[in-house]
Parts: structure tokens; C-alpha cells; sequence
């Protein structure tokens, strides 16, 4: 049996710091069955300089070393040009100040015969949907660098069959959508129809940019072998003699090759030659040739003198232009010459106002931002632009006090639990007991060892909890809008006098009570324990006065409420009322990717986390004007998107987490 294979890519959703590209290769016609096919489905974040350059180096790597000898093993075909992009990206980072290239979320695949080979790093996920079930072909790849700083260091591989379809995700799809859902979602016959269903389903969830690849496998028909071999045969033809007479051999030839093979219809890359019939020289030609032949032969007429003088026109209209590109050019360098210049005194004076005006200091840095990023674009001065971009962002990283955490201590594993664990946040009981959730189960840490998983509920989909101290529990919001609690190793309903709750998109306790937080209606609601009756009360409205909660996203409670939105805004309220408040001294970067805010009444500081920029930014609170001061920011390195924060006040301690890991630094 042959297999028949389509794809297509497909882009969706807005975030101005990712780059997202596919690339894909088939040297299939010239190689037949042995070269095979390589798809590389991309995002690279917050390095927008230099994103596009990186991805066309990897694929380029990638290419050459694949497809250089295909008489190798495949296997060992593919791992030469992973080894090969390692290399070249360890290079990369090396010629790097910061050591930073961006964050990658790579899959990267191979298809020779009828063999998947695959690999990934980051978020990214490849997905097998055969005869209705969903699997996670890229599970355990990937998890994160080895100990030689390898990007890309674990490969997968596996026989493909009829009927089966591929997907490659920048981001880790089931996040956002059910395998049920997905496998639902796939149009054997329509691959861009997959593809925009899945987008249809995960599009209102997702927040950043995504980057689809679909492939989809079908047995081949004879007529799909005939064509091939048709469009192999065009290929070689160089004269129109010898068209008719490869026809029969080549198509032979490729009929026994793919015999239980993959054959190729990327039409993408075909490389295909027309068949030319030449009918002799025509009046152009034949012009030219009398000229020729006229000065050979020393007869020098009208034709012979036209030409002479056309040819000296177009030499001086050639010679102008050459010398006034020059002159363009010249200027050019010049100007960008200055502007250089102009940058680096900027980021003197930038230096210089931070000790007094931390707002001017950030205007002058930003400006000279765009000058370099100007000189970046111009195709001129290329690695001085990239230098003084990389000179800016120390500058910002040392007035806001950046704290780089290099090597972050992984303080638990969770996949060592469950392989496919995709963690969503912290609830604690008071300091000694900490909680990680995900959707349908809860891990304890007792000191740095993690409990076996326990499941929350068959048939709800968690999405936030806290720690309700008041009764030693753990409370459960569900995507339905239901609440369940952990107790004494049980998990239960909870009622309330309405017979239902609010649904809501966070939720956090105070004292006996239990506030969700209701961004579709605009409200935190607040519910009462009543401990004599075993259930809430009815719902109160917490706000008296009409909000636009839309953009809130988590909020946290210390006697004040503080909310945090989408836009990466902080707002506070007491009682009910919105107060007068600002942030003194904040931060140059704002909030790329708001996730979580969190604050106690045990906390002198409010902790706010940025997830894709996988930092944590402190602001003091400010006992005498109510205001919040920022003092300084955590950064994570090499550790992907962070999901929530937990701060422990007794050890002094911050901890982070992944849709894994859990990661600690000292305050």
C-alpha cells in the first residue's frame, strides 16, 4: 500500500513579541523513497530583532544536513541535523551578551518511507489522530535542555498508516480543547477544515499566537502513482526528443519504489520543466546576427551605428544610475552613521536621568529603541544595531532592578506523578500545607515530595482554587461554575442558600468567606460559610457601584482587594469602593502575558506574574499613602510558561509554576 499525504498551515491569534513560521522541504522527485520530507513548525517570542533570521537558520541547517546524504539511515539522517541546529544555536547564543535568543516552541519532523520522525522544544506538541484517538506523539520530548545545552535533545519516531492525521502546535493545544473535541474536530478530507475547526473551538481560550501544521494520510490510487510518475518524468526533461522516450521506464520505475511506501503530492515544492520546441531564430535574432556578422566582416551600415549608439545610451544611463545609487548609498550610511551615534549618547543620557527621572529616563531609552531598531531594518550596521538593542535592554533590565534567576532550582518535578500533568496553580492551607492543581487533580507537597495525583472529579473541569483557611480546606472553582472542597481526604459539592453559584473566572477567601470573581457580569460575589447549616449563604455584590470587569483576570485579598486585568492593570478597592491609587516608580516592560497577582495580610508585598515572560514583578505596599511602590522583578530562565506564584513569608522564599515544575529562588 502507498500512502497519499496534504497539508496545510495555518496562523491565528495576535501577540506582537511572537514570530511564528512553517517551513517544509521534499526532495522526494530527485531522491525517490529514501530522502523523505522535513516540516518544521515554529514560534519564537520576545526577541523580534532577530526571530525571522533564527528560524530560516534553523530550517536552513536543518536542510543541508538532512538531505546530504540519503543513502544514510534516516534516522541517523535526522539526528546529524538536530545535533547540527544544537550547534549552530549554542553559537548563536554564545555571540549573545545576555546568552538569550528568545523562547523557542519547535516541533521538527522528518518523513521518510512511511516513518514519522519528530522532536520538539518549548510549548510545542505534535498530535496523532488515528481511527478517532488523540495521541501526544511529542510526550517526554523535549522536556527541557540537557546537560550540554542542548535545544533539542530526545527524537521520536513511528510507522504511519492510512486514515491517520497529523497535527504540529506551537502551543500545547490541549490546554484549550478536550482529545474528545479534537478528534472531532478532524476532516480526513479537508485538512484547512481541521485546522480552522480547531481555531473555531480554542480561539475565544487562547490569548497569544498559534502556529498549526496539518497533515493528513490516504492511500494512494493508481492514478495518484501515474500522476507522480508523470510529474518525476517532467523533471529530467531537457530536450523534446527525449520526453516521449522516458516516459514508460520512468514510470516503471517509480511504481516498484513506492511499493508500500509514502508518496509525496507537496505540490509546494515540486520542481517542475516544460519540454521547449524550438522553431528557429526569430526577428530579434536575426538582427543581432546581421550585426555581428557586419562588424566581422568591416561593413559598417545604418543598422550597425543605431546599435552602436543604443549601446552607448544605455551604457551612460547605466553609469549614471550606478554613480547616483552610490551617492544614495553613501548618504544613507552617513545618516545611520549619526544615528548610532545619537543612540549611544542616548543611552548615556538615559544612565544619567535614572538617578532623578525614571520617566525621562524611559522616554530617551525608548526612543533610542526605534533608532535602533531603524538602523536594524536598514539592511546596514546590522550587529552595531543588534549590540546597542542589547545595550538598551540592560540599561532598562539595571534601572528596574531585574533579578535573573539563571539557573531557577526545580523544588518538585509533577511529571514524575503523571507524564502528561498540566498544572494550573498553587492553593495553600495557611503556610505548612501546599497544594498544585491541575483540571481533574490535586498533588500535596510535603517538603519537596509530591503526593500521588488525586482526582477531583470525573466529569467537571477545574480552573481555580484557594485554600479556604477557615475550614483547613481546599476549594475548588469549576469551568460549569460549581464549587467542591477538599477535606480530610474527601472531596464534596458545596451548596449555597441560591441552590447554585456565580460563574466566575477566579476565586480567593477572606476569613469565612469564599469571593469569585464574575468578569461576564462585572461583580465579585461573596459567599458566608455557615458552618451550623454546612453551606453558603446567597450571593452578595461586593461592588454597590456599576465596573467594567471585562479584562479582570485574578484577583487577591489582604483587607483590600486588588485586581489585575488583561491590559496588565492594577486596580484596588476597599468595602466595595474603587480607591485612589497609582504605582510609584513602575516598571519600563509592561505586562505581556498577565497571569496572577497575589498578596495576604501576612505580605508586605503585592507579586504580580508576567507567564510568557516567565518573571515576577514587587511592589512594596506603601503603609502611608495606600499606594503601591515597585521595587524590583524576578526573572526565570529557561523555564517556559509560568502559570501561578506562591511566596512563602516564613522561609522567604518565591515559587513559580509550569504546566511541570515547580521552581524556587530565595527572596
Amino acid at each position: 500500500m502507498s500512502l497519499k499525504a496534504t497539508y496545510e498551515f495555518l496562523f491565528f491569534g495576535r501577540d506582537e513579541n511572537s514570530f511564528l513560521e512553517n517551513y517544509s522541504y521534499d526532495l522526494f522527485e530527485e531522491h525517490g523513497e529514501k530522502s523523505g520530507q522535513l516540516f518544521i513548525n515554529l514560534e519564537i517570542q520576545n526577541n523580534p530583532a532577530d526571530a525571522e533570521d533564527i528560524g530560516q537558520l534553523i530550517f536552513e541547517t536543518m536542510q543541508k544536513v538532512f538531505f546530504e546524504d540519503v543513502l544514510k539511515d534516516s534516522y541517523e539522517r535526522f539526528e546529524s541535523a538536530l545535533k547540527a541546529v544544537n550547534n549552530v544555536l549554542k553559537e548563536l547564543k554564545g555571540q549573545k551578551v545576555s546568552g538569550y535568543i528568545g523562547n523557542l516552541n519547535i516541533v521538527a519532523a522528518g518523513i521518510v518511507g512511511d516513518i514519522l520522525y519528530l522532536t520538539k522544544c518549548g510549548d510545542s506538541e505534535a498530535y496523532l489522530v488515528r481511527k478517532r484517538y488523540v495521541s501526544v506523539v511529542s510526550e517526554g520530548l523535549g522536556e527541557d535542555e540537557d546537560s550540554g545545552g542542548d535545544i533539542f535533545s530526545s527524537i521520536a519516531n513511528g510507522t504511519l498508516q492510512a486514515g491517520d492525521m497529523v497535527i504540529f502546535s506551537s502551543a500545547r493545544l490541549l490546554r484549550y480543547i478536550s482529545k474528545t473535541d479534537l478528534a472531532k474536530a478532524v476532516n480526513k478530507e479537508n485538512v484547512m477544515a481541521t485546522l480552522e475547526e480547531v481555531k473555531d473551538v480554542i480561539s475565544t481560550e487562547m490569548l497569544g499566537r498559534v502556529s498549526l501544521t496539518g497533515i493528513s494520510f490516504e492511500e494512494a490510487s493508481m492514478e495518484d502513482v501515474m500522476a507522480f510518475a508523470n510529474d518525476a518524468s517532467d523533471l529530467d526533461v531537457k530536450e523534446e526528443s527525449s520526453l516521449k522516450s522516458s516516459v514508460a521506464e520512468k514510470t516503471i520505475a517509480v511504481k516498484n519504489r513506492l511499493t508500500g511506501k509514502f508518496l509525496s503530492v507537496f505540490d509546494r515544492f515540486k520542481r517542475k520543466k516544460s519540454a521547449e520546441v524550438y522553431s528557429g531564430p526569430g526577428k530579434v535574432v536575426s538582427f543581432f546576427r546581421n550585426f555581428w556578422n557586419g562588424l566581422s566582416n568591416g561593413s559598417f551600415g545604418k543598422s550597425q551605428i543605431l546599435v552602436l549608439l543604443i549601446v552607448v545610451i544605455v551604457i551612460l544611463l547605466l553609469g549614471v544610475w550606478f554613480v547616483s545609487s552610490r551617492q544614495v548609498a553613501r548618504d544613507e550610511i552617513a545618516k545611520l552613521e549619526g544615528i548610532i551615534a545619537s543612540i549611544s549618547d542616548k543611552i548615556a543620557e538615559a544612565e544619567t536621568k535614572s538617578t532623578y527621572d525614571k520617566d525621562g529616563a524611559k522616554t530617551v531609552l525608548d526612543q533610542a529603541n526605534i533608532d535602533a531598531m531603524t538602523v536594524l531594518n536598514s539592511g546596514y550596521y546590522r550587529d552595531k544595531a543588534n549590540l546597542l538593542l542589547i545595550s538598551i535592554n540592560e540599561m532598562r533590565d539595571k534601572l528596574d532592578n531585574v533579578m535573573r534567576v539563571e539557573n531557577p532550582v526545580v523544588f518538585a518535578d509533577l511529571s514524575t506523578k503523571r507524564s502528561d500533568v498540566n498544572a494550573l496553580g498553587f492553593a495553600n492551607i495557611g503556610d505548612d500545607r501546599i497544594f498544585v492543581y491541575e483540571y481533574n487533580a490535586l498533588y500535596e507537597l510535603v517538603l519537596n515530595q509530591i503526593s500521588d495525583p488525586i482526582t477531583i472529579d470525573e466529569e467537571e473541569i477545574v480552573i481555580a482554587a484557594t485554600g479556604f483557611d477557615d475550614r483547613k480546606s481546599v476549594v475548588f472553582l469549576t469551568k460549569s461554575g460549581k464549587l467542591l472542597e477538599y477535606a480530610d481526604g474527601t472531596i464534596e459539592f458545596m451548596d449555597s442558600d441560591d441552590g447554585a453559584f456565580h460563574k466566575a473566572v477566579d476565586i480567593a477567601d477572606w476569613s469565612n468567606k469564599i469571593y469569585l470573581l464574575d468578569n461576564a457580569g462585572n461583580q465579585i460575589w461573596k459567599y458566608t460559610y455557615k458552618g451550623t447549616r454546612g453551606k453558603f449563604s446567597s450571593a452578595e455584590a461586593y461592588f454597590a457601584e456599576t465596573l467594567d470587569l471585562s479584562g479582570a483576570l485574578s484577583f487577591a485579598i489582604d483587607a483590600n482587594v486588588y485586581l489585575l486585568n488583561l491590559s496588565g492593570e492594577i486596580m484596588k478597592f476597599y468595602s466595595g469602593k474603587k480607591s485612589d491609587f497609582f504605582i510609584n516608580n513602575p516598571p519600563f516592560a509592561s505586562l505581556n502575558d498577565p497571569k496572577a497577582i497575589y498578596t495576604d495580610e501576612k505580605q508586605d508585598y503585592v507579586y504580580v506574574l508576567d507567564g510568557a515572560e516567565a518573571r515576577v514583578l514587587v511592589y512594596g505596599k506603601n503603609v502611608k499613602t495606600g499606594n503601591l511602590d515597585y521595587q524590583k522583578q524576578y526573572l526565570f530562565s529557561g523555564v517556559g510558561d509560568l502559570r501561578d506564584l506562591y511566596v512563602n513569608v516564613k522561609d522567604k522564599k518565591l515559587y513559580v509554576l509550569s504546566a511541570s515544575r515547580i521552581f524556587e529562588t530565595a527572596l
